[in-house]
């Protein structure tokens, strides 16, 4: 579950709005994959999604339109 989908990725937080960011990527036909962050919080782990980085403005469009924070962006620059 932590292998990357094309790269790039977003650390979310919880499953359920990595499930919702999921469903938003979907909706504007971009492929994506809920992972689970390297990253670790006090509250338990954190969840995220990845997808082609050719898609990474697109993906930072559509969660900014959504209103859905992202803790950390894993791009294809800081990988």
């Amino acid at each position: 579950m932590t292998e990357r989908h094309g790269g790039c990725s977003a650390e979310i937080g919880s499953v359920t709005q990595a499930m919702r960011v999921q469903d938003a990527l979907a909706s504007a036909a971009i492929p994506s994959k809920i992972i689970k962050s390297q990253s670790s919080s006090r509250h338990g782990c954190i969840y995220g999604v990845s997808f082609s980085c050719s898609q990474e403005r697109n993906v930072r469009a559509i969660l900014e339109a959504s209103r859905i924070p992202v803790r950390h962006w894993n791009t294809g620059e800081n990988l």
